[in-house]
């Protein structure tokens, strides 16, 4: 019976000691495009575009700042308790774009023709 007691109180410790399900984390995903992007969160610097950054953050209002040549950009989150926030920014491609066609067909003029020696 001695054994059976000890059983018994072995399993019930067992079983209050047994792991929860750990909570899921707050966090922040963030993509951004292009590589040479500064990533800034609540002011702090988190690396470049070249890479998708997740952060473990407190849930709450969460500034991200993109800095590329002379642009930026800037937008508060709310970020829930538990749940994974993506985000996402591209910056527009500010390099010299092909020069647009005229809307209009120009005619061709016909090449000069060359005088033949006589």
């Amino acid at each position: 019976m001695a054994h059976m007691i000890a059983l018994s109180l072995a399993l019930a410790v067992a079983l209050s000691g047994a792991p929860k399900s750990a909570p899921k984390k707050t966090q922040l995903k963030i993509e951004v495009k292009p590589a040479s992007a500064v990533v800034y969160v609540d002011g702090k610097r988190v690396g470049t575009g070249s890479k998708v950054h997740t952060l473990t953050v407190e849930p709450g209002k969460h500034t991200i700042k993109i800095v590329h040549n002379r642009d930026e950009h800037q937008e508060v989150l709310v970020v829930k308790k538990g749940e994974t926030t993506k985000w996402t920014w591209a910056f527009e491609d500010d390099r010299p774009q092909n020069k647009p066609q005229p809307t209009e067909a120009e005619p061709e003029k016909p090449a000069p023709k060359e005088d033949a020696p006589k």
